[in-house]
């Protein structure tokens, strides 16, 4: 095949990918940095088994909040594409309808939070051997970090417009200040004040709330840039009948596939308190860098849902195909090369990165047992982040779906049969299975992503 070549005003180079891609890694990495600094303040203090508790706590947030993640991957698709065309008023219409959505989501889970907290707990703690202590702690932590729920998921349609714009860099900013703010409430609350787990719920809170306000002034400033404040906005293009149906389409096949990968995130988690406190506190510190590592390869994905949803919004059918393919291919190349540098990061280093989060010899000495799945993992999830900026680039939310679906299908009952044959190995062997299976079937969808520029 020859080679594929762009040029011009909006040409699909590595340079613009890299751009858009290492600010977005940081963005995206500092997220499990804070939840590991969360383990090393917990693994410091005089109680060090509240890990357990946030572990068991975050579960939830992280089923409420990658379910409704959604909002964010809706926006930059549909965001991107209407930036491709040229067309600001729906730009600005896809970022009103994210933030109506997330902020409203966010009320009624405070609203609710009492039986979603009940049910959520009895169900974590089902066939599970995980103290009542812990539990506790896990339950506070839960009736804290809920009051942010209105303002971290009004943001996610900030990040995924920021995304779309191409300002990586102000989502990185935003994520900086955060985080950073996150840690020092978290490190003062559990080793200063000695809160524990609900110190590390209250910083998270604080953090939250800010990073709303930071995020909703880089779009002003954006906004101010593009014809002003008030300009672009329009009744008629925020309630148009065609508009709401495609948006309520895509969020909502987007958030039957994320509900999925949050489940199966939860469940493996719960399933690791099948084997006790130690291990459930093991898992939950392999997990931070399990995250890092897919969140950090999720740079060139991100970079991946701008100029594929800009290429799919062009006008000229002829140069969308061609910088769609491009962005395919060099994306791809780039998000290889970074799988491979976490291979050796955690071959090379995965002992020692282990000794700084935890404290706890016991603890450290499990996640130690354990630690080969986290060192391949980099190399087994990349083709399935990187496919998933692509799909959500297109806003082909039905393939994702039906993706996740059949992915899950398999990993359930693998997971039961897996680790009852093979302990906690089992567990993280089909973990590993599961996003094989995200790549398979995503990668089988991918053609009619080309065919959309020939119909």
């Amino acid at each position: 095949m020859s080679e594929i070549r762009d040029a011009g005003p909006g040409a699909v180079t590595y340079r613009r990918i890299l751009r858009l891609a290492w600010p977005a890694s940081v963005a995206a990495s500092v997220t499990p940095l804070l939840g590991a600094v969360d383990v090393w303040a917990l693994g410091q203090s005089d109680r060090p088994l509240d890990i357990a508790a946030v572990g068991l706590g975050s579960v939830i947030f992280s089923l409420a909040y990658w379910t409704f993640g959604f909002i964010r991957m809706g926006v930059a698709g549909l965001a991107a594409q209407a930036f491709g065309a040229g067309d600001e008023v729906e730009a600005r219409a896809a970022l009103a309808r994210g933030a109506a959505i997330g902020g409203g989501v966010g009320l009624a889970l405070i609203v609710l939070q009492a039986p979603i907290g009940a049910l959520a707990f009895h169900l974590l703690a089902a066939g599970s051997d995980v103290s009542d202590a812990t539990l506790t702690s896990g339950l506070a932590y839960f009736h804290i970090r809920i009051w942010g729920a209105p303002f971290a998921l009004a943001s996610y349609a900030a990040f995924g417009w920021l995304t779309a714009r191409e300002r990586t860099d102000y989502l990185m900013a935003t994520s900086l200040i955060v985080t950073g703010l996150n840690i020092g409430l978290n490190v003062w609350f559990v080793l200063g004040l000695g809160w524990g787990a609900a110190g590390v719920a209250a910083g998270s809170l604080i953090a939250e709330i800010a990073g709303f306000m930071v995020a909703l002034g880089f779009v002003g400033r954006l906004l101010h840039r593009s014809g002003g404040i008030a300009a672009h906005w329009r009744r008629e293009a925020l309630l148009e009948p065609q508009a709401i149906r495609r948006t309520v389409s895509v969020n909502r096949d987007i958030f039957v596939r994320t509900l999925i990968l949050a489940f199966c995130f939860s469940w493996f988690v719960q399933r690791g308190g099948a084997f006790g406190d130690e291990t459930l506190a093991a898992n939950q510190t392999l997990l931070q860098l399990f995250l890092f590592t897919g969140l950090a390869l999720d740079g060139t994905a991100i970079a991946a849902e701008t100029l594929v949803g800009q290429a799919l919004g062009a006008r000229d059918r002829a140069t969308g195909r061609r910088r769609y393919l491009l962005a395919v291919r060099r994306s791809f190349i780039l998000a290889l090369a970074a799988s491979m540098f976490f291979v050796a990061l955690y071959g090379l280093a995965g002992d020692a990165l282990i000794g700084l989060l935890i404290a706890d010899p016991g603890i450290a000495e499990t996640a130690g047992a354990y630690l080969p799945w986290v060192a391949v993992s980099p190399l087994i999830v990349v083709v399935g982040f990187q496919l998933d900026g692509i799909f959500i680039g297109a806003t082909r939310a039905r393939e994702m779906r039906d993706s996740m679906i059949l992915s899950a299908v398999v990993f359930l009952p693998a997971s039961l049969l897996l680790a009852d044959a093979f302990g906690n190995h089992g567990l993280w062997a089909a973990f590993s299975l599961y996003f094989l299976l995200r790549a398979g079937t995503l990668g089988f969808f991918l053609p009619r992503i080309k065919s959309a520029f020939t119909a």
